[in-house]
């Protein structure tokens, strides 16, 4: 499990999410009230990994590569 980035969490107005990088899969999970959420598996479209670096300040080569080392 890798975790990467940090976003905005609209559950408890905070900016501690973070994105779980785990079998072949992206979830993210905020640190502070524990809300948790599918964002991305293995067949979805790459369009919504840029959109999730964006998202999480993190650049998508850091995502792409948490990914093949999962």
């Amino acid at each position: 499990m890798k975790e990467l980035g940090k976003g905005y969490c609209g559950e408890c107005d905070s900016k501690s999410k973070v994105l779980i990088i785990e079998n072949g899969g992206i979830w993210s999970k905020c640190k502070r009230c524990g809300f948790m959420e599918w964002e991305w598996q293995i067949g979805d479209g790459v369009e919504y990994l840029e959109y999730l670096a964006d998202r999480y300040d993190v650049p998508l080569k850091e995502i792409l590569k948490a990914l093949k080392e999962e």
